[in-house]
């Protein structure tokens, strides 16, 4: 039997339904390449039947293109995969000395564990963002400890990087979205710069505080009013250096306005927040706050322990992190898993282990390329195939598969998501991810389409002629069209 009469048996018994979603999946694509937006730009897509695995759609699935901030669900899948739905965080409080009566003659060391959340705006409100503080003294007077004859010092080298990814841009270091993760965070590691604009467009703006205070903190502000209701204000300046340059524009007319920036020594600051708790609550402090600056120095077997402080689980911190796309939340999950799998908390090792990891459960990472851990690296890249492969290793394997899906906002209700997808037969149907930098636009997650087909899908365009929602926008018309279709 020739081949030829082999393939025209094989199609006259296929469903004619395929024919129809194989062709309406062309004529997408077709349609969707054409546009002259389009002309000149990189993209990778694929989407794929969860179940059964068949690709649906594909466009270029094996190119490396810049995925922003969709790197998220590959690090919080492997979060999930490593350390459990209901891992925590555990920041130590102990001390070095002796408690005699109720003072303790030693110092007081609040030793690291990583954890994003102390303080944080995601998990409690403006007003309550020092509850913790407030807390750990009354921990410190519940220990019989009423003076203290010693230093507060911050230990932050659970991990040996206290930096910032090397690929980061100057633009973002100063900016909250590029606060680095370190072993002690404290609010976010950011703080706010607040503005006087009430000047004529044009002129100069007046800073008028900010909030924490911070020791040494040196702001040249070179900010102006303008006729526009955005903020076009960025904050420019390296960790560990107290020096930050504000340039740009903020909408005039405004007596309060603030905006966010990076804090420059989060574990300095955290020493600094607690031992001012301290002494508001009555306590006798006869030293100093400071930073323990060298790696090892300090043997935490040889303290004593005052009391241990647990994060949020690691599923709630996920859901944050996903849902409002929080780089900080990403690049501490990245270096916990360096310091897990490989035993170097760095960015990395952090790279490294994530994509060991997924080699070791037969994904192809040949041309993945990683820098971080929340997408904010024009450097990494990786393509739309091992994305959705990742995605659906998830669906059909993983044990926390319910929490990897609910930390994906619905689209045009949730999080970074209600943002898109507010007028269309989408809403609320899709857990998506977006990413978004200069001239990146993706999205990825899954779908239940309108005949009942669950998907895993990712779409990354590099390079467009567009503007940034403008993209945004041709990628929701592609999506409701792989709705309709599949």
């Amino acid at each position: 039997m020739s081949r030829l009469f082999c393939l025209f048996v094989l199609i006259s018994f296929l469903p004619l339904s395929a024919f129809t979603q194989l062709s309406a999946g062309r004529k997408m694509l077709k349609q969707f390449s054409a546009d002259a937006a389009l002309s000149n730009a990189v993209m990778s897509i694929c989407a794929v039947d969860v179940n059964s695995g068949e690709v649906l759609l594909q466009t270029e699935p094996q190119l490396s293109v810049t995925p922003a901030s969709v790197l998220k669900l590959l690090t919080t899948a492997t979060a999930f995969e490593v350390f459990g739905n209901n891992y925590r965080f555990v920041t130590l409080v102990s001390t070095d000395g002796e408690i005699s009566g109720r003072t303790l003659n030693g110092n007081l060391i609040v030793t690291g564990g990583g954890d994003p959340t102390l303080g944080s705006a995601y998990f409690n409100a403006e007003s309550n963002k020092k509850a913790f503080l407030e807390q750990w003294s009354q921990l410190i007077k519940q220990a019989g400890i009423d003076t203290i004859n010693g230093d507060i010092i911050a230990n932050p080298h659970i991990y040996n990087d206290l930096d910032v990814p090397q690929t980061w841009i100057w633009e973002d270091l100063g900016n909250y979205f590029g606060a680095a993760a370190k072993g002690l965070s404290i609010y976010d590691n950011t703080f706010k710069i607040n503005f006087n604009t009430e000047n004529a467009p044009g002129s100069l703006t007046t800073i008028t505080g900010v909030d924490p205070f911070i020791p040494e903190l040196k702001i040249e502000n070179q900010v102006i009013a303008a006729n526009d209701s955005r903020d076009r204000a960025y904050v420019f300046g390296s960790p560990f250096d107290a020096y930050r340059i504000v340039k740009g524009t903020l909408p005039a007319g405004r007596k309060s306005y603030s905006i966010k920036a990076s804090v420059p020594d989060p574990a300095l600051l955290l020493a600094q927040e607690f031992y001012r708790q301290l002494s508001a609550d009555g306590l006798v402090l006869n030293g100093i706050y400071t930073v323990e600056n060298n790696f090892g120095t300090i043997n935490i077997e040889a303290l004593d322990t005052v009391f241990e402080w647990q994060s949020p689980a690691l599923s709630e911190i996920v859901k944050q992190l996903n849902y409002e796309s929080i780089n900080l939340f990403a690049e501490h999950l990245c270096k916990h898993l360096g310091l897990e799998l490989k035993s170097e908390g760095s960015t990395k090792a952090g790279c490294e282990a994530i994509k060991e990891f997924w080699t070791e459960r037969n994904i192809d990472t040949r041309f993945m390329f990683l820098a971080d851990g929340s997408g904010l690296s024009r450097s990494n890249a990786i393509t739309s195939k091992t994305l959705v492969d990742v995605l659906r290793y998830m669906h059909q394997n993983s044990l926390f598969f319910s929490d990897f899906l609910s930390s994906m906002p619905l689209t045009g209700i949730e999080g970074t998501q209600r943002y898109y997808f507010t007028n269309s037969v989408l809403k609320g149907k899709v857990h998506s991810k977006s990413g978004s930098m200069t001239r990146v636009r993706s999205f990825a997650g899954y779908m239940t389409t309108l005949h009942g087909t669950e998907i895993a899908y990712a779409v990354m365009v590099n390079n467009f002629d567009a503007g940034s929602f403008e993209m945004a926008h041709k990628l929701e018309s592609l999506l409701e069209q792989m709705y309709s279709v599949f």
